[in-house]
């Protein structure tokens, strides 16, 4: 008897050591989120770690119901810096302090941490924010080379707008911007009924300069936005936006430096990649990313001023402030020196930060998978304005502010422009990039690879066709079928274009002095 006890002591031993290594054999073979990249010691001033060990991780928590209550006679502030990429900012984890200003800011808001645009190019990007569509149903684009007019495609003159809708709740609607790319040149932000805009201002190349500088947007901010009545207010600065025009005392601060973390890669295909036609071109990718950091210090310092005006005129704690990116840029990392054209982390993985009026809102983090449509559906939520059926794509973020929901989508989805256009299909583990034509396609491991190296789809052609097929159910839900991208046979039709889209010469050297049109 005393032989057939331990017998069974025994067994059961071993049947518990075993379950405990199949668990952990199974916890280990989990896909794992992308590493988020902080370091100890950050400007922000927090020990960063996964987002993904905690796809909500809120230090101050607020039920949704409070949140809408918050912004009852709030104003909406919307602060954009272009070009500005998530991983250069302090509270993402960059050791350099490019971003004070931001930082301090993320201290008493929520920062999403795997924030994504859907068009690498600013007026894709600002009608997606301005619609909560994708570019393939809202239809704006502009054409690489500005020769073909039939290329040019607006917002439709009925299109269910941010600067619309809150007109119509009662809101004084303004924008200000330092590029046409986001002017009503292609009716993006038409209704907005203060327009503070390059077009019809800039007439020599000292005036494009001018209106380039953050400090002649702030002048003319200070000119039209007064406290009352209550306002929605767009502002899109240029910085770091090239060319990379900072003040001499900001390029001094990383001048000669090594840059961190940086790296030199080669994309999947070389025939790709796309490069800034810069008359004076840095001699290293170090001095790329010493110009680029100035800027966005520029751009940052340009954000602490608009805080400091929104409190001088007693606004800012009865405004909700919401700071993000158009796109951000590639510095030569996987051979790209531009935006437009690159699919990769560099250009579409972009900040997003929300501080809701006083202190009444959430603080903390979120590693949810978020979009550029998804600010809109957010808002109108808060403010409990309706949208008519079927107009937006995007989903309100106020589960995730409210801590109610740890996810909202299992997909991104970008788009870039140029010779090779490219749709980019993302997840928490995967990125697959789909190239025009539907011949060439990459996929990255994301847990493995982090900075995109090494294309694994001929090791992993399962996974690549499951992200196919998701991208195939995303184009056919919308307006402007994408299917060219994975059916080479494809002929997709384009958005038709407006008769007042074509571009005046004047706008057309503008965006030529950015790199928009050749």
């Amino acid at each position: 008897m005393g032989k057939l006890r331990r017998f069974f002591v025994v067994l059961i031993v071993c049947l518990v050591a075993l379950g405990g290594s199949a668990y952990l054999l199974f916890r280990s073979r989990q896909p794992r989120s992308i590493p988020y990249r902080g370091v100890k010691g950050s400007p922000s001033g927090r020990e960063t770690r996964p987002a993904t060990s905690a796809p909500v991780s809120l230090t101050k928590t607020v039920d949704a119901e409070s949140l809408r209550a918050a912004v009852k006679g709030a104003n909406i502030v919307i602060c954009v810096m272009d070009a500005a990429r998530a991983d250069h900012f302090g509270a993402y984890g960059y050791p350099r302090e490019t971003t004070p200003n931001f930082d301090r800011l993320a201290r008493e808001s929520v920062v999403f941490d795997q924030h994504f645009c859907q068009y690498s190019q600013t007026s894709p990007s600002t009608a997606t924010l301005f619609t909560g569509q994708y570019p393939d149903t809202h239809g704006v684009a502009v054409p690489r080379t500005g020769k073909r007019k039939e290329l040019l495609r607006s917002l439709e003159p009925t299109a269910f707008t941010i600067d619309r809708a809150l007109g119509e709740a009662g809101f004084r609607t303004l924008l200000f911007t330092s590029t046409p790319a986001a002017a009503p040149v292609l009716r993006l932000g038409e209704s907005f009924r203060v327009l503070v805009t390059p077009m019809g201002m800039v007439h020599s190349e000292e005036e494009d300069a001018l209106w380039r500088s953050p400090e002649h947007l702030l002048e003319l901010i200070h000119q039209n936005l007064s406290r009352d009545p209550r306002f929605l207010t767009y502002v899109h600065f240029l910085p770091p936006h090239n060319p990379y025009e900072a003040p001499e005392k900001l390029k001094e601060t990383f001048k000669g430096q090594q840059a961190p973390g940086y790296f030199e890669a080669e994309p999947a295909f070389t025939q790709v990649y796309g490069r800034f036609h810069d008359q004076n071109p840095p001699a290293t990718g170090s001095d790329w990313v010493n110009l680029y950091d100035a800027e966005l210090r520029w751009s940052d310092w340009a954000l602490g001023e608009l805080i400091s005006y929104l409190k001088e005129i007693g606004a800012y704690e009865n405004t909700l402030l919401i700071v993000t990116a158009d796109h951000g840029e590639a510095l030569g990392e996987h051979r790209y020196q531009w935006h437009a054209t690159c699919p990769y982390d560099e250009a579409i993985h972009i900040p997003l930060l929300i501080r809701f009026p006083g202190a009444t809102g959430p603080v903390g983090r979120v590693g949810a998978l978020t979009e550029t449509i998804d600010v809109l559906p957010t808002i109108l939520d808060l403010l409990g304005i309706p949208a008519p059926a079927g107009e937006l794509q995007g989903k309100s973020l106020v589960p995730l502010l409210a801590g109610e929901s740890g996810e909202l989508r299992e997909h991104t989805f970008t788009r870039t422009n140029g010779k090779w256009p490219c749709y980019v299909v993302r997840d928490h583990r995967w990125a697959l990039l789909l190239y025009q034509g539907g011949k060439m396609r990459a996929l990255y491991d994301l847990a493995a690879d982090p900075r995109q190296t090494h294309n694994v789809i001929a090791e992993q052609p399962k996974q690549a066709a499951t992200l196919t097929d998701v991208f195939v159910r995303f184009a056919r839900m919308q307006k402007f079928l994408p299917l060219d991208f994975v059916d080479p046979g494809f002929k997709p039709v384009t958005a038709p274009v407006s008769p007042d889209a074509a571009m005046s010469e004047e706008t057309r050297r503008k965006l030529r002095s950015l790199g928009y049109i050749e």
